[in-house]
């Protein structure tokens, strides 16, 4: 059994059992399917990109209007167009985290050199493939599908991968490790969206008639 570099693995058999267990037949070796769901991945990380270039252009123009609103004091169509353009960026926002977060993703699937590895990765992947697949669903509809395709295929990958290599799935963990990935993520795209996308304007301030 291969051990990992990381953390102690457990066997998946207890050492109470005094049968011996053949371990179950995994469905299909390994690499293949994991360079198969990384393609996958790779496919959802370019429509994100070319979603985020559409949103930076309609938001670009968006500003526009805004600053040329507030300009010619038009107060009520300024108020609109603000709430619009700061509801356009929270979209924009999860797109570009979702890409990132995916980005994170591919990079540690391409690490894992072993079983171990492979667990270790694959188990907060799932949490983050999901994460991701609840907070973009409401904006991009047409990702859940794939986005459940491969949450379903890194799971296949993940139980086949303990099983063959007899270790067991620490899931509290796992979602402590999804977390952080996600928050790693976070942390880059604030940064990005204040690079990219230019402040808000604070809308002039309505003198109240007096009664």
């Amino acid at each position: 059994m291969m051990n990992s570099r990381w953390v102690k693995s457990e066997s998946i058999l207890s050492s109470n059992d005094d049968q011996t267990i053949s371990p179950p037949k995994p469905g299909g070796p390994l690499k293949p399917r994991l360079d198969a769901v990384q393609k996958k991945i790779q496919v959802q990380i370019s429509r994100l990109e070319e979603l985020h270039g559409v949103l930076k252009s309609k938001d670009e123009e968006a500003f526009r209007k805004l600053v040329t609103s507030i300009k010619e004091n038009n107060a009520q169509y300024s108020t609109v167009l603000s709430s619009e353009l700061a509801r356009a960026r929270q979209v924009s926002r999860v797109v570009f985290l979702s890409k990132v977060a995916l980005e994170k993703l591919v990079a540690r699937l391409s690490s894992a050199s072993d079983f171990g590895d492979l667990v270790i990765v694959l188990s907060p992947a799932m949490a983050v493939v999901k994460n991701l697949r609840s907070s973009l669903t409401p904006h991009v509809p047409e990702m859940e599908g794939e986005l459940g395709v491969i949450s379903e295929l890194l799971s296949g990958i993940l139980v086949d991968a303990g099983q063959v290599g007899g270790y067991t799935i620490n899931f509290e963990t796992a979602n402590e490790e999804a977390v952080r990935l996600i928050e790693e993520a976070s942390a880059v795209v604030e940064q990005k969206m204040k690079d990219e996308f230019p402040g808000i304007p604070d809308l002039p301030v309505i003198p109240q008639k007096l009664a």
